[in-house]
């Protein structure tokens, strides 16, 4: 006879032990069904499987941490400590790029928080004030500039984010490249948002070291005669 167990679910926030900040894009796992997911912006992140599991909580500059299923679905917070790495003699630290992202959503949170008004909000507004509502269905071109100025935000957080995980620091390290060939590879092989949106820092790391391969077999081309 199978037994079932009944799955459980851990929530909470994934931050920075030092400052306590929330940490987005952490990748957690289960390392029994190598599933997964990702923290939010904010840090806030939620993960289901059985009492037992083991969860790998793991982010580019900082040390993975394990964290075990519970029996009962339960609330915890997860700190991860910045890992430091020695680079040309020089201390390195990671860019806080959740307290850049703050701080930009902070600037122009109510263009961030701007929305297209879709068919509920005009079916929302109808009975309470038909102008306003009339107003949604009519181009409007401040409407349209605020929609522009929230997708520009969005696309240069998107960049700001890119340049957070796959940093001259991280890059300069794997390769040992410097400027201005360090400038020119990163130009070259600049991954894209989704990917490092979903990449852990294995994968990041072995797309570099795979990127590098590539670079320099067909820099070894160019100068065969």
């Amino acid at each position: 006879m199978q037994v079932t167990v009944a799955q459980v679910r851990l929530s909470g926030m994934v931050a920075d032990q030092d400052s306590r900040t929330g940490l987005p894009f952490v990748s957690i796992v289960n390392k029994r069904t190598m599933s997964g997911t990702l923290s939010n912006e904010s840090g806030r992140f939620y993960i289901e499987g059985i009492p037992g599991d083991t969860l790998e909580f793991s982010m580019l500059s900082y040390a993975p941490r394990l964290v075990i299923l519970p029996m009962l679905s339960s609330t915890q917070d997860v700190y991860l400590q910045k890992r430091m790495f020695e680079l040309q003699g020089v201390n390195v630290r990671g860019k806080n790029y959740a307290k850049d992202s703050a701080a930009l959503r902070d600037e122009y949170g109510r263009y961030f928080n701007y929305h297209k008004p879709g068919a509920m909000d005009v079916l929302k507004t109808l009975p309470a004030n038909p102008i306003t509502a009339l107003s949604y269905l009519v181009p409007s071109k401040t409407r349209k500039r605020k929609e522009q100025f929230h997708e520009q935000l969005l696309y240069w957080e998107k960049e700001k984010f890119i340049d957070y995980r796959y940093s001259p620091e991280l890059v300069g390290k794997m390769t040992k490249l410097q400027s201005p060939e360090l400038d020119s590879f990163m130009y070259k092989y600049r991954p894209g948002y989704q990917f490092l949106n979903s990449a852990s820092e294995y994968d990041l790391l072995l797309y570099i070291k795979q990127s590098f391969e590539t670079y320099q077999k067909q820099k070894a081309e160019r100068k065969e005669p």
